[in-house]
């Protein structure tokens, strides 16, 4: 499987070029098509869960572009049919599919870098997020989270967020709406500009009658305007979005225009803790619990399949099942464990990059390993170490240098294979500055 790592991008394969590059993980792309075409939709989270750089997040990535297909119960009969010995022949086919159903689907990373409002892992703005892409994904069927909506703007206003404004905030079709409302109180759609005027006539009842054009243009019905404005903003309304946004969502997928599966796939689920995975107690379970209320509140016999990709399995690692508060248990999970590559899995990755001198592939996958003192057929070659190894190669091609099979003979401790390797192609890079700088003088 082509190489990801958290926090390496490769400067010799893009990220197109990797998904190009897919290799193995057969058996991940066989199950995933059982979620979008057997019927009755499964009722269980897929988790992909594997150390860092093994390649979750670009399988996710393969799934998103490559799998998301429903295939006519005819051929996907035939497809279920075969026996797991010919699991790469349903894995290619699915792959290289022409005639199918295509299934929206969305993809959130929560280790995205936070750019403004885009803030992946935030309980308020990392679902607004997600409802932003899954309107986008989504948009031939034109769903409406209109309680979610509606929660939000209150949440907004009473927040009085300065720094956002509503076009970055909510999809186009909410703001078709709500731009009419917002414009009568003041003369630019920018919420800290409605707060500040909306605020300024509340004596005269002007957040409330805002509140009701909003409440029918979005389609809300009294009793939930009522119950949604009687929560307190911080402890109690901030809390029920998750709940709102998938009972908002369930509907949208009960409804008659609404596709047959709608995935959502979420990756590094680890960076919800990053620094703060000492905690314990509530503070631990705090930090993704937003996201474990949204899951726990989706209504998976609608079809909503949802796909995790993290580093520690929650099961294993004991996290969601025993959740001081919304625990997911064990049986509503299915876990992957995304593991290393085979010898041949990993020739046919260097094959796919030009790397085909027998000798130099060998030498190549054995420094790549984690065990490279077992025999060939018992190797486990790491991913992101084929990766940076394959980078190495096409590096010194690239200046007109084809590197030996000597050159991969040393092989060092597997703690160290990722400074030595990134030394290499660092190395690479300043004699590249340092000729050029040659040139200028």
């Amino acid at each position: 499987m082509p190489i990801e790592d958290d926090d390496f991008e490769s400067e010799y394969i893009a990220d197109d070029r990797q998904l190009q590059l897919f290799t193995d993980r057969h058996e991940f792309t066989r199950r995933f098509a059982f979620y979008l075409n057997e019927d009755p939709p499964r009722e269980q989270i897929l988790y992909f869960y594997g150390d860092g750089g093994n390649g979750k997040s670009l399988l996710l990535k393969h799934l998103q572009v490559n799998c998301c297909k429903r295939f006519s119960p005819q051929v996907w009969q035939q497809l279920r049919a075969l026996p797991e010995s010919q699991v790469a022949e349903v894995a290619n086919f699915v792959r290289e599919a022409k005639t199918y159903t295509p299934i929206p689907v969305v993809r959130h990373d929560f280790g995205l870098i936070p750019i403004k409002e885009d803030k992946p892992q935030d309980r308020f703005y990392g679902l607004l997020m997600l409802r932003r892409n899954l309107a986008e994904a989504a948009k031939r069927y034109k769903f409406k989270f209109p309680n979610y909506d509606f929660a939000c703007f209150w949440y907004l206003l009473n927040k009085g967020e300065s720094n956002a404004t509503l076009e970055q905030l909510f999809p186009n079709d909410v703001m078709e709406l709500l731009t009419p409302v917002i414009e009568t109180f003041a003369e630019f759609p920018v919420v800290a500009q409605a707060v500040a005027v909306l605020k300024g006539i509340d004596k005269l009842g002007g957040i409330k009658r805002a509140m009701k054009l909003i409440q029918n243009r979005l389609g809300v019905s009294d009793d939930k305007a009522e119950e949604i404005r009687r929560k307190d903003i911080d402890t109690e309304l901030i809390d029920c979005l998750p709940k709102l946004f998938a009972d908002d969502l369930n509907a949208a997928m009960a409804g008659q225009h609404k596709p047959e599966r709608l995935v959502m796939l979420f990756d590094t689920h680890e960076k919800l803790w990053d620094e703060k995975r000492s905690f314990q107690g509530i503070k631990f379970w705090y930090q993704d619990e937003w996201f474990r209320r949204l899951l726990r509140a989706l209504d998976f016999k609608a079809g909503i399949v949802v796909a995790v990709a993290g580093r520690d399995c929650p099961v294993t690692q004991l996290r969601w099942p025993n959740a001081s508060k919304f625990p997911i248990p064990k049986d509503y999970i299915e876990k992957q464990l995304v593991w290393h590559l085979s010898p041949a899995d990993a020739r046919d990755y260097l094959h796919k990059v030009e790397i085909d001198k027998a000798d130099l592939a060998e030498a190549v996958i054995r420094y790549a390993s984690v065990n490279p003192d077992e025999s060939w057929d018992n190797l486990q070659i790491h991913p992101f170490y084929l990766g940076l190894c394959a980078d190495v190669v096409l590096a010194e091609r690239k200046r007109g240098i084809e590197l030996l099979s000597s050159d991969f003979a040393r092989i060092p401790k597997f703690e160290n294979k990722t400074a030595e390797l990134t030394d290499r192609l660092l190395s690479y890079v300043d004699r590249e500055v340092r000729s050029a700088d040659a040139l200028q003088h």
